[in-house]
């Protein structure tokens, strides 16, 4: 510690030695001659003669710098620029003195440079990207960009830019029908305004200049062509399917004035822009994506528009257009409504598009900031369960998306729901053998009653039989049975398979009451069904059963607990003709 506080009171003056040789030097003003003061004639009774003028202040009280026109004081050459700008610094710091004579030369215009620091126009700003003429330029030009969240999207602001360039030529040829120009109405509107706002009294008493005149007409411009501007905006955004629409009135200038612009240049452009509207061009993928974010429910007439034609041959292409429909709302905070929506709209035609779009649903939900959990109406729910196993199943898979998250395991496992479940019976050899031990005496016991019985009946005598001559036997009447044929089936032409399978009417109006009801019907049905055609219920789904058995190798219908089940493949095959 000793040694750092003798080295720390050391430094100072070695640090003071070197500031002194490396610090910055400044070179002191030289201080030029005096000049001799000029001469002034005085005129006198005895003559002319000259003496030299008398200056206010004293000589000894002179100063360099008064008398110099201009010092130069330099600095540190040490210093660098790192400003990166094209003009380099020069450092230099200029003091000038001015002489106490006022210069008679004329003052000069001061013009600033223009470094290009404002906010570029909407000409400018895509003059290369969409490869604009000078008069494209110059009319975007006239007004500064708008700035709201449809506009920042870069998709829906070309397509307004070009509704506008479009809207403009076509707006002037409609104005030069009526013996006017869009250049005549803004001419007339700048000359009208501002004849106004001078006649308007001036509270702060200033006088109107020229570049107040200047700003007035520049301001009565930007306002004619940013109306039509955002008029185009709003035809785009309805469009689009954006519900918000801008204020598209002629403001900032007198009701009058702004009807006048109305009836000139509105009504018009009213009439021009809806022959317009087949070139606006379809939103890609970026712009749909930002739309979606901005309005979370532009999706509903888009499905609507799917349901509109949404039928049974078409489950398929409504299924795509939903799955195109989440894809372009991926953003969306409210995607998982889409997959709900749609599920209950597909449920009458497709069960199982109905459950891939709940799984969807119910991966999605998971994923939100919220999580709704709203499940499917009890209708709905009956429609697509007819068996309680079937739910039990769905179930399964459900929760175990919400174990894994994996939407497409899920979305694989959807089938197995409805798929055919075989009742397996299995036979417990122990409990057999266990039954047969347990009750093997009283088996054996059964044996000897019957053995018993057996003898006694052969012990018993039987009356003696007398044998007759066969030729004099008397001929027994033979008695014909009488077995009536079975009654050919009925076989009807109103189904498309009753030629194929020869199926009763009986028969085909039961398999139309299956169809009725999404091929499951309740024994009660059944049974009412049968009583009314007089027949039972057994035979009447047996006789079905052995007539599709040698086409199928299985049975038509099986019964599965208090209900009657068809198989949809069955069902299709024999409905499809041969």
């Amino acid at each position: 510690m000793l040694g750092w506080g003798i080295f720390a009171l050391l430094l100072w003056p070695f640090a003071l030695v070197a500031t002194w040789f490396v610090g910055p030097k400044t070179k002191g003003a030289t201080i030029p001659s005096p000049v001799p003061p000029p001469l002034v004639t005085i005129r006198t009774a005895s003559g002319v003669t000259s003496a030299p003028a008398v200056t206010a202040n004293p000589p000894s009280q002179s100063v360099a710098l008064a008398t110099s026109p201009s010092v130069a004081m330099t600095s540190d050459a040490t210093i660098i620029d790192v400003t990166g700008q094209e003009v380099p610094l020069r450092f230099q710091v200029s003091v000038s003195v001015t002489e106490s004579v006022r210069s008679t030369a004329p003052a000069t215009t001061y013009t600033p440079p223009d470094y290009g620091y404002d906010m570029p126009k909407l000409g400018k700003q895509y003059r290369k990207k969409l490869g604009l003429t000078a008069q494209q330029v110059d009319w975007l030009d006239k007004f500064w960009p708008p700035h709201n969240v449809f506009i920042e999207v870069e998709g829906c602001c070309l397509a307004t830019i070009r509704l506008y360039l479009q809207a403009l030529p076509t707006l002037e040829a409609a104005l030069q029908l009526q013996g006017s120009s869009l250049a005549e109405v803004v001419a007339l509107s700048q000359q009208e305004s501002l004849r106004r706002r001078k006649a308007a009294p001036n509270p702060y008493g200033y006088s109107w200049s020229a570049y107040d005149e200047q700003y007035q007409r520049e301001n009565v411009e930007a306002t004619i062509y940013s109306t039509i501007f955002r008029r185009c905006e709003n035809l785009v955004r309805e469009a689009y399917g954006h519900k918000r629409k801008l204020a598209a009135e002629f403001t900032g200038m007198d009701a009058d004035l702004a009807a006048g612009l109305e009836q000139q240049v509105g009504q018009p452009l009213a009439a021009v822009l809806p022959t317009l509207v087949a070139s606006i061009p379809a939103p890609d993928e970026a712009t749909e994506l930002a739309l979606n974010l901005q309005n979370v429910t532009r999706w509903k007439p888009q499905l609507d528009h799917l349901a509109g034609a949404l039928t049974a041959p078409t489950t398929q292409a409504f299924a795509e257009g939903v799955q195109q429909l989440g894809q372009r709302n991926a953003r969306n905070p409210a995607l998982e409504n889409i997959f709900f929506e749609a599920s209950k709209l597909v449920a009458k035609f497709d069960r199982e598009e109905a459950l891939r779009f709940y799984v969807q649903y119910v991966y999605h939900d998971l994923r939100s900031a919220t999580i709704n959990n709203k499940p499917l109406a009890k209708t709905i729910q009956k429609s697509l369960f007819p068996q309680p196993g079937q739910l039990q199943r769905f179930e399964a898979v459900v929760n175990q998306l919400i174990q894994d998250k994996d939407l497409p395991q899920a979305l694989n496992q959807v089938p197995t729901v409805y798929a055919r479940q075989r009742r397996k019976i299995e036979l417990d050899l122990g409990a057999i053998r266990a039954v047969q031990h347990q009750h093997a005496g009283t088996v054996e016991l059964l044996n000897e009653y019957l053995q018993d019985e057996s003898d006694t009946t052969e012990s018993a005598g039987s009356p003696p039989q007398v044998s007759q001559p066969v030729s004099d036997a008397v001929p027994e009447e033979e008695i014909p049975l009488a077995v009536g044929a079975p009654a050919s089936p009925v076989v009807t032409s109103s189904g498309a398979y009753a030629a194929a399978w020869a199926l009763t009417a009986t028969q085909e109006a039961l398999l139309a009451c299956f169809a009725a009801q999404n091929l499951v019907l309740p024994q009660s049905a059944v049974e009412a069904f049968a009583r009314q055609h007089g027949a039972l219920r057994n035979q009447l789904i047996d006789g079905l059963n052995e007539l599709c058995y040698e086409r199928l190798d299985d049975v038509l219908i099986e019964e599965d607990g208090d209900t009657y089940t068809i198989y949809e493949p069955y069902y299709q095959q024999l409905a499809t003709p041969c």
